[in-house]
């Protein structure tokens, strides 16, 4: 099947469905082009509900040819949004009011003509002012984090750690993109104040989008503090905003999840033991003006400067499962708080203040309850400028505790766990959140506002089909659209993966995976006899993406188009790009292995800081950050040098470092693959092809070095073999991505024919036995020497099945589904439900699931459908399952090895077992 024409056009719709009730902030998203198709000069227009919109693009990603493989898109809220969508290559529509950018000393204004964002250039506060018509709505919008020195312990009788607070500061801004339909401003700094060095580096950007008055903004830190005494308090964004109404025609409003709208003046004048009367309930409710107070009764006139004045209010989420909304008269630090005034499940994150006809600013944060704690405060809504508070952490929740959940290591031989040298360290991982500012000139109603909470909650996205992005083989194309018809085996499969699919969406809802540092990830593995994962133990708690979880959820939407997948792989990428991730220090671009704290392991790997597979989430979304975290992966390098992973293990490398071909190499060759294709700098092309050639001259090409390792120079990309081929297995070698990478970039990178045999040569003879032939082939024929390639045969089932495929050898093909149909692993019973005194509260679950088993297994499944469905066997029968799924990442005990001699004495046998050897 051909890739789409260009000249064909592209058909778009909502991933939700049907387009959104509005779109106060805008959306951007990505449409990948066959190579030659388009250009740089190729005009890219959109249309929807039978006319065109505004549309920008730009490049996202470039073929070798300079054509481009994928461009970005901006959408504005301007104009009416069909369910369908059309990308065309037409002229793009120009918006009635195009965003401008304009500079001058100290200051970049962002205008979309009646709006204009003042951005201050350095020092701080970031935003000068939001201004509507000239008036200022918004301003002093400035970046707060409070510190303290040792933990909350409120159970410790004694002195208490005192709270000080810092402020961002700027170091510097450039002007990404500047209109039409949007700017995009990036701002770089750090935290500042209270005698603290300077510290927590940030990235913001502020998009401005045409048409709207809503600054959406993207902000991103990095922790490199001393976890024993910089102890985060609270983190957020802080704004004023000038008040000119009465007070009871100023309005407090707060959103819930579902759509409720929990709404107050500052002076409220119902429920009086004299009736105001409907003409001045009903607008106060409705955020209307109020007559004037000649117009009111004089029983209430006369006494409404006796009524309270409720001056500061507070929307607490320090839960995902409870909010509270609480507010304090105008006696402030003197009188208390009604911790009473409202409460739900799960608050929408959006609030506003502001007059009834002098207008104000409606505020609000992403992922608002599954981030929890989340706060929004208001403050001083009696005087001339309130203060608002948005809170991505909220200072009422204890503060944030760095430090590891142990003080000593409890070993892989029962824990799984790899701590020690280095010891849990938090330096360089990060985390973001994304908050929306809009003025407005009058109190939205409180429809608008539900709407606008809605949107806020389920951002809009654009997306493609899955037709169109089958037709395209996205990311190795080795995937096909669900087709249950074609065999009893696809049917089955599908239909597993379908539940397994819905078991994980359900699960982190029945688990709470939720949190400010947890929300995105999944547990590892299942322990069946406490009906719970193991959250406690070792290497068997988070995931972090331990055997390319995310890249099994992202195969999954692209193939099936399913909402709730793409919602739960944004937010796993989210989570692992920004926690699971060293931004900078000495472990800079390199990530942790599953751990019961995400940083706690002391495996740091560059495979879960992989770019390739972020790039899902990149492209489909054209999202500026996860760009900036791609290339924080360059760093891994460097880094891999010193945290080299076989160094507990192996002696010193004769080259200036080691690294093992699969997953070590494959993730450097994939983050340089990622940088070429954005950027079509050919240095880092270099980079691949030299490693590539190396590995083609390799006596054993891919099965090279003791688990593949092999010697490793950052300065040319160089590899050498360094000998001990055969002694240990190679099962991790392609089970991170890589194989699915080196699919693809074989395609692509076309002149290393030694390489590219090599490649092939490892995916026929992976699963191949060792010495007697089997189908014509064998390693000792092959190879001259015996070994054993590690086992989970089901998990290399794609890879046999590919080398089918490019060697056209229909054995291979049916030896692939026939390693899938004998798989003791990733194959469970349907889920369960578990009541009474076994369990808290009732629960679902899939006995003894393991998530290395249900990504890694899918995504096989996926790929052997897709490459040989003519070869399905008329039935996958159930076949014994074996207690095997906590040695998902650990090496066969079958593996043919011998023990490495170092200079300390003999390895211990278990540590061959691990999955970082």
């Amino acid at each position: 099947m051909g890739k789409p024409r260009a000249v064909d056009g592209v058909d778009l719709k909502w991933v939700d469905g049907s387009a959104p009730p509005q779109i106060p902030f805008g959306t951007s998203f990505g449409v990948p082009w066959a190579q030659g198709e388009v250009d740089k000069t190729t005009p890219i227009a959109l249309e929807t509900a039978g006319s065109s919109i505004p549309l920008q693009t730009w490049p996202l990603a470039y073929w070798p040819d300079g054509s481009l493989k994928w461009t970005g898109h901006a959408l504005s809220g301007e104009g009416a949004l069909g369910d369908t969508l059309r990308l065309t290559t037409d002229t793009p529509k120009e918006p009635s009011s195009p965003v401008s950018v304009s500079q001058s000393d100290g200051l970049i204004a962002v205008s979309t003509g009646s709006f204009t964002a003042n951005f201050n250039t350095s020092g701080s506060p970031l935003i000068k002012s939001l201004t509507l018509d000239g008036v200022v709505k918004a301003e002093s919008g400035s970046l707060v984090v409070y510190l303290q020195d040792a933990p909350d312990e409120p159970e410790i009788l004694g002195n208490k750690p005192s709270v000080n607070g810092l402020t961002g500061t700027i170091s510097s801004v450039t002007v990404e993109q500047e209109g039409p339909v949007r700017a995009v401003i990036k701002v770089e700094g750090k935290y500042a104040g209270a005698q603290h060095d300077d510290f927590l580096p940030f990235i913001v950007r502020f998009y401005v989008s045409a048409g709207a008055s809503t600054v959406r903004i993207v902000h991103f830190f990095i922790y490199d503090g001393d976890q024993t005494k910089d102890f985060i308090k609270a983190l957020g964004l802080s704004f004023n905003v000038p008040l000119t109404d009465e007070l009871q025609d100023r309005h407090v409003r707060f959103v819930s999840s579902e759509g409720g709208v929990w709404g107050e003046a500052v002076r409220t004048v119902s429920g009086l033991r004299r009736d105001a009367t409907a003409a001045v309930l009903d607008p106060q409710f409705q955020g209307q003006a109020t007559p004037a107070l000649s117009a009111w009764p004089s029983t209430v006139s006369a006494g409404i400067d006796d009524l309270p004045v409720w001056s500061d209010f507070t929307l607490d989420q320090l839960s995902p499962a409870h909010y509270a909304i609480k507010k304090r008269s105008a006696g402030g630090r003197d009188a208390s708080f009604i911790d009473h005034a409202g409460f739900g499940d799960k608050a929408a994150g959006l609030g506003y203040i502001g007059g009834a006809t002098g207008g104000g600013a409606l505020f609000g944060l992403r992922d608002f309850w599954q981030g929890a704690p989340r706060g929004l405060d208001i403050r001083n809504a009696g005087q001339d400028s309130a203060t608002v508070t948005v809170w991505a952490y909220s200072p009422r929740a204890p503060a944030m505790d760095m430090r590891h959940y142990d003080t000593v290591a409890h070993g892989l031989d029962l824990t799984y766990e790899d701590v020690g040298n280095p010891d849990p360290d938090p330096t360089g991982i990060g985390r973001s959140y994304e908050a929306v500012l809009q003025v407005v000139a009058a109190t939205p109603s409180r429809e608008d506002i539900a709407e606008f909470g809605t949107v806020l909650s389920n951002p809009p996205q654009v997306v493609a089909s899955p037709e169109f992005y089958v037709s395209h083989r996205l990311f190795g194309g080795r995937w096909a659209l669900p087709d249950p018809s074609s065999s009893a085996a696809a049917a089955d499969i599908e239909d597993r993966k379908s539940w397994l699919l819905d078991f994980y969406v359900q699960e982190v809802k029945q688990r709470q995976f939720y949190g400010f540092w947890n929300y995105g990830d999944v547990m590892h593995t299942y322990d069946q006899t406490r009906h719970t994962w193991r959250y406690d133990v070792g290497g068997y708690a988070w995931d972090n993406g331990e055997l390319a979880t995310d890249l099994w959820l992202w195969m999954s939407f692209l193939r099936t188009g399913r909402a709730d997948v793409f919602r739960i792989a944004y937010a796993m990428t989210r989570h692992l790009s920004e926690v699971d991730f060293h931004h900078i220090g000495t472990f800079a671009g390199l990530g942790s292995r599953h751990n019961v704290s995400h940083w706690g392991d002391g495996a740091k790997e560059a495979r879960v800081a992989t770019s390739t597979i972020k790039r899902p989430f990149y492209y489909l979304t054209a999202d500026e950050l996860i760009g900036d975290i791609m290339d924080f992966s360059l760093q891994a390098d460097q880094s891999i040098v010193t945290w080299e992973p076989l160094r507990k293990i192996l002696d010193p490398p004769k080259a200036p470092g080691r690294v093992r071909i699969g997953p070590d190499w494959t993730t450097l060759a994939g983050n340089w693959f990622v940088k070429w294709e954005r950027t079509n700098d050919s240095k880092w092309l270099d980079r691949i092809k030299t490693g590539m050639h190396d590995i083609g001259a390799m006596q054993y090409g891919l099965f090279t070095g003791y688990t593949a390792a092999v010697g490793w120079d950052p300065e040319t990309a160089h590899l050498t073999d360094e000998g001990l081929t055969g002694t240990a297995t190679y099962h991790l070698s392609m089970v991170f991505g890589g194989g699915e990478f080196l699919m693809e970039a074989v395609e692509v990178i076309t002149d290393e024919p030694e390489f590219d045999a090599a490649w092939v040569d490892f995916c026929r003879y992976y699963n191949a036995s060792s010495a007697e032939l089997n189908m014509g082939h064998s390693k000792q024929a092959k190879y001259g020497i015996t070994f054993n390639s590690g086992g989970f045969a089901n998990w290399y089932a794609k890879l046999e099945a590919y080398a089918g495929q490019r060697l056209n050898n229909d054995a291979l093909k049916t030896s692939a589904w026939t390693n899938l149909k004998s798989a003791t692993t990733g194959v469970w019973d349907p889920v369960a439900q578990v009541g009474g005194t076994d369990v808290l509260n009732p629960i679902n679950e899939i006995p003894n699931v393991a998530t290395n088993d249900a990504g890694q297994y899918s995504l096989t499944e996926y790929a052997v459908l897709a490459i040989a469905p003519d070869f399905a066997p008329a039935s996958l029968v159930e076949v014994e399952k074996k207690e095997t799924w906590d040695t998902s990442t650990l090496a066969s005990t079958k593996a043919e090895s011998k023990l490495v001699i170092k200079k300390e004495g003999k390895i211990k046998p278990w540590k061959k077992w691990f999955c970082v050897s």
